[in-house]
């Protein structure tokens, strides 16, 4: 979505289709050329609200975590899918 491109090619320039680090994900940005911050951001007082596109690391109330993308207002989710609204499946702890 972000990068154009369907996932099988992301999966296949990412070298995985299992779980990924932080530094994986900035490395197919950067292949991408697709603009980033180089390091996360807490949610906290002074950061409380995600950037409008913004990769987010979710700690879910099955008691793992994982990455979820903002985008467009909706959140892109590997396991949970397209979601709208309010996210429910966890608590987004940094983007």
């Amino acid at each position: 979505m972000i990068t154009g491109k369907d996932i099988e090619e992301v999966i296949k320039d990412m070298k995985t289709s299992g779980p990924t680090s932080i530094g994986q994900l900035i490395e197919v940005l950067d292949f991408y050329e697709i603009s980033h911050a180089e390091r996360n951001t807490r949610i906290s007082k002074k950061n409380p609200v995600p950037y409008e596109y913004s990769i987010l690391t979710v700690h879910t109330y099955a008691g793992y975590t994982h990455w979820i993308l903002l985008f467009d207002g909706k959140y892109y989710d590997p396991e949970f899918g397209l979601i709208e609204g309010v996210y429910t499946h966890g608590k987004i702890t940094s983007f």
